[in-house]
Parts: structure tokens; C-alpha cells; sequence
């Protein structure tokens, strides 16, 4: 089909194939109430990659300013060590793989540059964005959870990358709530918004702008922060992105864990943790569904440039293959 011809960026590899890198970041605190908090939020954040979506504890790493304060740390968060970690996954990574970076801490804005607080000198958006750059897919995420992280999402803007930011701008200068909420949403089910038993960067983005809005209400201050992301290449975020805005579709493809796995749901709606399984047909079935799912999204974004009857035989087309892979890995699974 040549509209579905034309979506190659999601689907370039094999899902199969594909493996889940986790680093997460948490900066220099500046004092121990905050270097506590960040190393929290980081270890919530790890722990539950490892254990409710299945990313191999050597593949989700926690570096923080101090690693004897937490068993999770696997190592400083200095920025020798950042480089150096970075620059081994470069070495690692396959063209399938997927790669989430999660920064958690205080953030600058100054003559016009953006820089995430480090134990000592920091990382600029430029010098983050050649760290991503040196690695060998196109599937990777930044979140920068820090204040006067808005810039980074200009920065680092690249086809097939998703940008998170806490705030708007670099002159959003308060301390974020957000990387509290944005681990959050990865622990228990109540971020997997469409209760598919899987839980997106695009639904974990809702949740955290959503739970980040109701605190800074709950408290009665101003709102000092405005999350972005920036997942379509052209370097501006969305405020509120969905399927169908601009920013949206490659977030709500990217996932942690096996692409395409799912938990169990619960008649309630929770979700148990996702399984491991050395099923190799059972892996090559939730990674073509995982494609499937990408096209969809991509073709939805896409809909405002189609012809409506092209955009709806395309999209039922879609959804039939969906519908038939989703009863062929029930099959496979044991069920119905």
C-alpha cells in the first residue's frame, strides 16, 4: 500500500530484535533534602523497569551524586561517568534497540544555554544532544525533569526521537515536581490510560503534566512549570500532545521492555508486572504487533495530509492485521 509504504521510521528493524537501555540521571542536589529526593525518584523509576516491565537489571542503570546512599546506583552521576557510560551503550547498541535517558535534578539557563547540574561540571543541551547523536538508532528518548529544561527539546530534536522537558523555556527557573510524578507513572497501572497493560512515554508524559498540575492546585501556588514534548522532529514542543497533534505518535510507541508485551489486566483494570518469556515465537509475535501498533500511530498522524477515503481504507486495513495478531498471540499465550 503506498501510504503504508511511506512509513518506514517506525518499522525500519525487526522488533524482535530490539532490547531496552535505561539510564537514569540524577544530578547534583545541591542540598541533602534534594540529593535524597532525586536518588528516590531514580530508584522508583529503575526498580520499576526491572521489575513491572522486564528491562534486565544490567540494562537500567542509576547513576547519582552519591551511589553508596542507594544499593541501585550503579555509579556517580559526574560527568566523566555520564560520557563514559553513554559512550559504551554506543558501543552495544543495536539499530533496533530503544534507549530511554531520564534526567533527575536542577537545571540552568544561562547566555542562552541549558545545562543539566552535574557533581561537578555540568552538560550542556549541545553536549547532550552529540551524546544521543553517537548512538546507533534512531529509537531513543531524552526526559530532562529538571527546571530550565525547556530548551532541550529544540536541541536535541531529531527524526524518531522523543524530547521531554519539565518546562517550557529556560526561564522556568523552579524547582520541578515533575520527574516525581514521571516515575510515578511507571509504578503501578493508573498511567496506562487506554488499559492496554502497557504504559508509553505518551501516557506516562499525560500522567506526570496531569499529577504535576493537581499538586501545584492541591497547594494553591502558581504554576511554575509547563511540560513539553517533542517527538516529530521540527524542534517545538506540545503542551498537551495526543495521537492526533503533532508531538504524540512516537511516544505512544515507545515503551519499556519487550515492545509489544503486555501485562495482564485485571477485571479492576490493574495490571500484573509483565512477564519474561523465552518464548522466541511469543518475542517475534509482540515485536510485529509492537510494529503494527507504530503504524497506526504514524498513519493517524498523518491523517490531516491523506485523503479521507485513502486515510480510512488504510487505517481499516491496519486494524484488521492488529485484530488478527492481538487473537494470534492469545493463541500462542494460552487464551481464547
Amino acid at each position: 500500500m503506498a501510504v503504508l509504504a511511506a512509513i518506514p521510521a517506525l518499522v525500519a528493524a525487526p522488533s524482535s530484535a530490539q532490547q531496552t537501555h535505561l539510564l537514569v540521571v540524577a544530578g547534583i542536589g545541591g542540598g541533602a533534602a534534594y540529593t535524597e529526593r532525586f536518588l528516590e525518584w531514580g530508584t522508583a523509576l529503575r526498580s520499576a523497569a526491572i521489575e513491572r516491565y522486564g528491562v534486565p537489571a544490567e540494562q537500567a542503570v542509576l547513576l547519582s551524586e552519591d551511589p553508596e546512599m542507594s544499593e541501585a546506583a550503579t555509579g556517580e552521576s559526574r560527568r566523566d561517568d555520564v560520557e563514559a557510560h553513554l559512550a559504551a551503550l554506543a558501543g552495544r547498541v543495536q539499530p533496533a534497540d530503544r534507549v530511554l535517558v531520564v534526567l533527575i535534578g536542577h537545571g540552568s539557563f544561562r547566555d542562552g544555554q541549558a545545562s543539566f547540574n552535574l557533581p561537578g561540571p555540568d552538560l550542556s543541551a549541545a553536549e547532550w544532544k552529540a551524546l544521543l547523536d553517537a548512538l546507533p538508532t534512531e529509537r531513543v528518548a531524552l526526559v530532562n525533569t529538571a527546571s530550565a529544561s525547556g530548551p532541550f527539546a529544540t536541541e536535541l530534536s531529531a527524526p524518531g526521537r522523543v524530547v521531554i522537558t519539565a518546562t517550557a523555556s529556560g526561564n522556568e527557573r523552579n524547582e520541578t515536581r515533575f520527574g516525581q510524578y514521571f516515575a510515578a507513572a511507571w509504578v503501578d497501572g493508573e498511567a496506562d490510560l487506554d488499559k492496554n497493560g502497557s504504559t508509553s512515554l505518551l501516557e506516562a508524559f499525560q500522567y506526570a503534566r496531569r499529577e504535576t498540575e493537581r499538586f501545584y492546585s492541591d497547594e494553591n501556588r502558581l504554576l511554575t512549570e509547563h511540560a513539553m514534548l517533542e517527538d516529530d522532529g521540527d524542534g517545538e514542543g506540545t503542551r498537551e500532545p495526543t495521537l492526533d497533534t503533532p508531538d504524540g505518535a512516537v511516544a505512544a510507541t515507545f515503551t519499556l521492555g519487550l515492545p509489544g508485551a503486555r501485562a495482564a489486566v485485571t477485571a479492576e483494570g490493574a495490571p500484573s508486572p509483565i512477564p519474561a518469556t523465552s518464548d522466541t515465537v511469543l518475542v517475534r509475535l509482540y515485536g510485529e504487533r509492537a510494529d503494527l501498533e507504530a503504524r497506526v500511530a504514524e498513519l493517524r498522524r498523518m491523517q490531516g495530509s491523506l485523503d479521507p477515503d485513502t486515510y480510512e481504507q488504510e487505517l481499516e486495513a491496519l486494524l484488521v492485521e492488529l485484530a488478527l495478531k492481538n487473537r494470534e498471540i492469545r493463541a500462542r499465550e494460552g487464551g481464547e
